[in-house]
């Protein structure tokens, strides 16, 4: 039975050539290599004040537990014709309660939060976009007295009931 392995040599094969050193090159450790990939951004990274620093866990979940309840496939199905993923508000939920439960300082957990809003605003702007129609207000471009006079002083479009 010759496919068995054994312990005794076999007689009738003639012995292996002997191995040559294999030179690989060694690779060089790059900087993803160097630093472990982490949530939060690098702290020269000046902090965006567009994105919230703060993630409220119970308004991530109401938000997953929404869209999968019957209240939200309807939703979904009057809105975009179909059931759409709440794979996303799970993930922010899940986020949410790993950054929450995190050993890391408050200064950690607020990058953390930002790159978060950062990402998911990079993924909106990858497709299609309202910002392919409209730009975004700079600064002193507010919005003041958008609907006529303000509440209280009577005429038309404001004023006491």
């Amino acid at each position: 039975m010759a496919w068995l392995p054994s312990n005794t040599p076999d007689t009738n094969t003639s012995p292996a050539p002997p191995k040559q050193a294999q030179t690989t090159p060694t690779p060089t450790p790059t900087t993803a290599d160097a630093h472990p990939p982490t949530l939060s951004p690098t702290p020269t990274t000046p902090p965006d004040p567009t994105h919230p620093t703060h993630l409220s866990c119970r308004t991530t979940f109401d938000a997953a537990f929404y869209c999968s309840s019957l209240g939200g496939h309807f939703n979904d199905i009057y809105r975009y014709g179909q059931l759409r993923s709440c794979s996303e508000h799970w993930n922010d939920f899940w986020f949410c309660m790993r950054t929450k439960n995190s050993y890391g300082g408050e200064e950690a957990k607020r990058r953390a939060v930002q790159q978060l809003y950062r990402e998911k605003e990079d993924r909106v702007r990858a497709g299609p976009n309202s910002e392919w129609v409209w730009r975004r207000r700079g600064e002193g471009e507010g919005v003041r007295g958008a609907f006529g006079r303000g509440i209280g002083e009577g005429g038309e479009g404001g004023g006491s009931v």
